[in-house]
């Protein structure tokens, strides 16, 4: 049996070499730098999934609500179960390698030939009696098993890096959406305060009519106005409610108020952004690494459908006893043994069955091989793409941004001016209030471009794949915020 057992081994490890394809990580073409240019420093490739890139704005509540979302958000849930359920795939494939043991027993009546299978012909029963029986097996194919194993690691290593996916998803869209509530709060005031100056200008300018004097505007043209910015008001409610249930449900809370403790005028979009390479983003980000442990699970699928070409190896054992009269006839394969009421034997042989089908299942291996590496291909191509195009994206909106402060100040100077000509009697209030309204709108605009500024940078550090590796002592503590 133990040459048996080493020539089935080595048939086996050589079946490994010849069937089993290499895996060769394929070639990509990769820029040696990105064509959006960033103010960004060097930072490298092992920190940046652990650069905690949020906790810059010094803001508790937005750490807060970043932790209760990785720890309550049910995508976050559902990639959890999907590793475990690949962490039992790889405990069953590793188990394939233990014997099983199948226990019979009961009892037999009369006096004619009785057969059990798989326990054989019992023989001819002279009275009642009972039995029982132990089967341990091993089959075993040294290669299924083996492919097996690595399979299920390389899908493992595939459902690790989903969930880091997830969690880089979620960092990114709670960020978004705490900023979205906060810029529409701002939003919501600005509207008010605008619609307060325009209402300001209603009463002075039909004051001016009636004493038979005019500013140069209607007041239908400023109500007018002022009708369109009640309409701006209700929208922004609106915007402000979908941000903070956007942000609720993020976090798996029920429709509510969101705690707020900051002000959106107190966060400060220029932060130190990493400029790494292109090659080492791709090393880091959990999506490319993804494709890559489903592109080797599908290389080693095309070994376990091959497996089915090789032998498999048989051991068995069988123990049986009977009590009262009754006797046993040797099972096949007949070892010598006279009818008695206990009997064992083993055997062990191979056992090599080729099934036609099994050249189809190989087929449809390389062609799932074919589309993981297509996959993987799209899935690095993409995220070349993603970083380049966030990294243009967030240069554009800071630059929006400076000149939008730029002419904000001047603008500011220029109502300035207009409240010393007035306090001097050169020039009417309605002027001035006029002036303080494009100020008002101006700032509403600033508002919008900060917040594309804003979410630029949560775009941009999602897509560079920076923070998804964060872990604190707190965030092992399931804790909602109400």
């Amino acid at each position: 049996m133990h040459k048996l057992f080493y020539l089935l081994t080595a048939l086996g490890v050589v079946g490994c070499s010849y069937f089993s394809p290499n895996y060769t990580k394929p070639q990509i073409n990769v820029p040696n730098k990105w064509n959006s240019h960033t103010s960004g420093t060097e930072s490298s490739v092992e920190s940046l999934p652990y650069l905690a890139w949020w906790q810059q704005f010094h803001d508790p509540t937005l750490n807060r609500y970043i932790e209760s979302g990785l720890n309550n958000n049910m995508k976050m849930q559902v990639a959890k179960a999907n590793l475990e359920a690949a962490q039992g795939q790889l405990m069953t494939a590793k188990l394939n390698w233990l014997p099983f043991v199948s226990l019979f027993g009961g009892t037999i009546n009369g006096s004619s030939q009785n057969s059990f299978a798989p326990i054989g012909n019992l023989g001819a029963i002279a009275n009642s009696g009972s039995f029982f029986a132990i089967l341990p097996a091993y089959t075993l194919n040294v290669f299924t098993n083996y492919t097996l194993q690595k399979q299920a690691g390389y899908n493992l290593e595939a459902a690790k890096n989903a969930e880091l996916s997830v969690r880089l998803a979620v960092i990114g869209q709670v960020s978004a959406a705490y900023f979205s509530l906060l810029a529409q709060q701002q939003m919501v005031e600005q509207y008010k305060q605008l619609n307060a100056t325009l209402e300001e200008l209603v009463s002075i300018t039909q004051a001016l009519n009636k004493r038979g004097l005019t500013n140069g505007v209607s007041v239908e043209e400023l109500r007018s106005k002022q009708q369109l910015i009640n309409g701006q008001v209700a929208l922004a409610l609106h915007n402000l409610q979908l941000a903070n249930n956007a942000l609720r449900l993020l976090i798996n809370g029920v429709p509510g108020d969101s705690v707020l403790n900051n002000k959106f005028s107190q966060i400060n979009p220029l932060q130190i952004i990493p400029g790494n390479l292109p090659v080492s983003v791709l090393a880091s980000r959990p999506d490319v690494l993804q494709a890559e442990a489903q592109l080797k699970a599908a290389n080693e699928g095309i070994s376990v459908a091959s497996s089915a070409l090789l032998p498999s190896i048989n051991l068995n054992y069988f123990y049986a006893q009977g009590s009262g009269q009754q006797t046993f006839n040797n099972p096949v394969p007949d070892v010598g043994v006279g009818n008695s009421n206990t009997q064992s034997y083993y055997a062990a042989y191979a056992n090599w069955t080729i099934a036609p089908n099994v050249f189809g299942q190989i087929d449809t291996s390389h062609a799932l091989f074919k589309s993981a590496l297509a996959n993987y291909k799209y899935v690095v191509n993409s995220a070349l793409h993603e970083v380049d195009n966030a990294l243009s994206a967030n240069n554009g909106w800071n630059n929006k941004m400076a000149a939008d402060n730029l002419a904000l100040a001047q603008l500011e100077s220029v109502v300035q001016t207009k409240k010393a000509m007035h306090q001097r009697g050169l020039i009417p209030y309605g002027m001035v209030l006029m002036a303080q309204a494009e100020q008002q709108l101006l700032a509403l605009d600033l508002t919008q471009t900060k917040l594309q500024q804003m979410i630029s940078l949560v775009n941009l550090y999602q897509s560079l794949g920076g923070g998804y590796q964060y872990s604190s002592e707190s965030s092992n503590k399931s804790k909602v915020i109400q």
